[in-house]
């Protein structure tokens, strides 16, 4: 299915919506006077209006009629739906509107306005819920409805159906949703399923924190609701005659309190940290008792009943044992808490408008002390949200990426011996920090610039622990507001990125030479022949200095990588790359060109302890060193590596090269591959990709995954900072 197909859906789609929509709120405009409209004029303003709206869906009817030729727009063509199909979307878009309107009109009490004007204030408020692009149309949908409806219904009954009417149309709906997708995680724990059910399992290992994280608040909106509406007084009646009153007014105090809890709880739920699991059961059981206590509310009782239910079997992905309020909320979860508690004043002051404000309802206790108890409970949350706000300044520090510990270098000393790379060598720059873990048999190394957290390739260690690694990582990035980054990563671990819903866009390509099947003879490998016989005329010798001789020639190769720095306005990179160090280099042999006893270049070799692969890292050489020294220095690397059974060659990452227009990332494939065509002036791309090149290399794709949605230039301006050491030295 192409995007044409996609597009002629989506318009279908969005036609037969507005079709019903258009249809039945011209119809109540104009055959029903409404008591909101108030005036002759008003009245005959909304005629004319519902009769314009009629003619829209009259003409959508029409159309088929009088043109038998697709609308083209842009590009697409729409093609215009046969008078059958124009006629099935009205009545099905009708009967769909007229459905959900009687939900609502079920849930109002009897002696309330008629069916159609319940149809015409639900359509008008479903339209300016639209308008607005909030969300479920939350708080628009309702207020807009309540303020129709005011002329024929009081405000509490209002409300009390408002509040139902989400929770039938709504919330049992997702409720039974979750419940689904908690069941079919259970089941994938208890029994290996088909490929299908595998991976719907492992959707549902994600999406289930986050889902609960909603119903969680949800549950704190529902109890501040709850505190802001006035209470059913025939069960106050009940209660009073087995609980004293005091115990009512705790209670509703306590219910509000618990929801704000809740409210800050659901972003720690959504982290899966295990204290916020044991919390919510607690604060959940707390509002249960608050609810069945304060007025006898079995329906909201039983409401959190239910999700607590839900809980008690999710305690397996509540893994996490960070601390729980380590993180700095983000802007979203602010909005959030601010619109549900705000939300909740707004439905309090409207319940009790009728009531007049005095000093004295604050200290008013008595049964039917509905506003005293709202102005109450109302400051318990807000002190409580106060409280919560003032700790927040008093949090951690961003997080600095400080030099791993010896015993952090050990455990990661066996396990990259566990595996055949050469690039997590680079860990022992120390230049980097090291995430392991809880069984400690795999590790990501990252550094931090600014707000983001850059990973160095994919986790080392078992394939098997990648995924829950990664996952980690991207959580600990999260909970410091920070952009989790995966830098240099290979194609065949693209899918544990994807499983999370990062972005990844192609970085470049790695050279890699096949040793084992490497051979000098003919044409193929002439320069590297020739750069041999260079050596030999200048009386350059080789040899492979063994990691315990190192330190011997420490000071030899100092001076020369001193040398070849002079000549480098950038002076020393990190992160990706390697610098001089004593304690990395005497870990791995070097290999080194002499001349007359006094070493001119040298090289230090990354051999992996699997014997699949071999690469260097530093590649230094004297000024005054004959040219293409460096040729026959790599030439006979290749062939010692070959001699000891390495069976590739790693020559490194060309960036930008190979790239193609992606459908993936259309934008950043074009600006790589004009950066690539035209930016050797600050970057040799082109050259660093035919340097590598006359080595006849298997190129192999490498990516960079990423959050989606950030501006992937800065990201990757923030790895060429950490690795040049500074922005400032970016292209020095």
């Amino acid at each position: 299915m192409g995007g044409a197909d996609l597009s002629r859906i989506v318009a279908l789609n969005g036609a037969t919506y507005w079709l019903g929509l258009l249809a039945l709120g011209g119809w109540s405009l104009a055959t029903h006077p409404h008591a909101w409209l108030d005036g002759e004029l008003a009245q005959r303003g909304a005629r004319w209006i519902g009769l314009a709206c009629l003619a829209l869906a009259g003409a959508y009817l029409a159309l088929p009629l009088l043109r038998k030729t697709p609308l083209r727009i842009r590009v697409f063509d729409r093609p215009i739906p046969p008078p059958p199909i124009a006629l099935a979307q009205l009545l099905v878009s009708a009967a769909d509107w007229m459905l959900a309107a009687s939900v609502l009109y079920a849930l109002l009490p009897a002696g309330g306005p008629s069916y159609p004007v319940v149809l015409g204030a639900f359509l008008a408020a479903q339209m300016v819920a639209l308008a607005s692009h909030v969300p479920g149309g939350l708080g628009v949908f309702d207020g807009i409805v309540a303020l129709l409806l005011a002329p024929y219904l009081r405000a509490d009954q209002i409300v009390a159906a408002l509040l139902l009417y989400r929770l039938v149309y709504y919330l049992i709906p997702l409720s039974l949703a979750l419940l689904l997708l908690v069941g079919d995680e259970t089941r994938r724990r208890r029994a290996r399923l088909a490929q299908l059910g595998q991976s719907l399992g492992q959707h549902s290992v994600r999406l289930a924190p986050r889902l609960l994280s909603l119903f969680t608040f949800m549950a704190g909106l529902l109890l501040l609701v709850s505190g802001a509406t006035p209470a059913e007084h025939a069960r106050l009646h009940w209660l009073s005659r087995l609980l004293p009153t005091g115990l009512f007014e705790a209670s509703h105090f306590l219910g509000s309190v618990v929801g704000v809890a809740l409210l800050l709880l659901s972003q720690a739920i959504a982290r899966r940290i295990r204290l916020a699991w044991h919390l919510t059961l607690g604060a959940l059981a707390a509002g249960i008792a608050a609810s069945l206590l304060k007025a006898g509310d079995w329906e909201e009782a039983t409401l959190l009943a239910s999700l607590l239910l839900v809980f008690v079997p999710s305690r397996r992905l509540f893994e996490r044992r960070a601390a729980l309020f380590d993180t700095r909320l983000s802007p979203g979860w602010i909005v959030a808490i601010a619109a549900a508690f705000g939300a909740s004043l707004w439905i309090g002051v409207f319940a009790y408008r009728h009531v007049d404000y005095s000093d004295a309802l604050w200290w008013q206790v008595a049964l039917h002390g509905d506003a005293p108890r709202f102005l109450r409970a109302s400051l318990g949350a807000a002190v409580a949200l106060f409280a919560f706000g003032l700790s927040r300044p008093l949090g951690p520090l961003p997080h600095l990426a400080g030099p791993p510990s010896s015993e952090a270098l050990a455990d990661a000393e066996r396990i990259v011996h566990t595996q055949g790379a050469t690039l997590p060598y680079l860990a022992w720059l120390r230049d980097k920090d090291l995430l392991f873990n809880a069984e400690r048999t795999a590790f990501i190394m990252y550094g931090v610039r600014g707000r983001t957290w850059m990973a160095l390739g994919d986790p080392v260690g078992p394939p098997a622990a990648a995924a829950a690694l990664i996952r980690d990582f991207v959580e600990r990035a999260d909970d410091d507001g920070a952009t989790p980054v995966f830098y240099q990563v290979h194609p065949e671990q693209l899918h544990a990125y994807a499983d999370l819903g990062m972005a990844f866009a192609k970085l470049g390509e790695e050279a890699r030479i096949h040793l084992a099947g490497l051979s000098l003879a003919g044409g193929r490998f002439k320069q590297l022949r020739a750069a041999l016989q260079r050596l030999k005329r200048e009386n350059a010798d080789f040899r492979i200095v063994a990691p315990e001789s190192v330190p011997a020639i420490l000071p030899q190769v100092r001076s020369v990588s001193d040398d070849w720095l002079a000549g480098k306005a950038g002076g020393e990179k990190g992160f990706s790359l390697g610098f001089f160090a004593d304690d990395y280099l005497v870990r791995q042999p070097v290999a080194v060109l002499e001349r007359e006893g006094r070493i001119v270049a040298f090289a230090n070799l990354l051999c992996g302890p699997t014997g699949d692969e071999q690469s260097i890292d530093l590649m230094r050489f004297m000024h005054t060193a004959p040219r293409g020294m460096m040729d026959g220095l790599l030439t006979h690397v290749f062939l010692w590596g070959q001699e000891h059974g390495y069976r590739w060659f790693n020559l490194g990452m060309a960036p930008l090269s190979g790239l193609r227009v992606s459908k993936v990332s259309p934008v950043w494939s074009r600006l790589a591959s004009f950066v690539y065509r035209h930016g050797e002036s600050f970057y040799k791309f082109q050259g660093l990709r035919a340097y590598k090149e006359k080595f006849h290399p298997v190129w192999e794709p490498r990516y960079i995954a990423y959050a989606g949605g950030n501006f992937l230039p800065a990201l990757l301006a923030d790895v060429a900072a950490l690795s040049a050491r500074g922005y400032a030295r970016i292209f020095l």
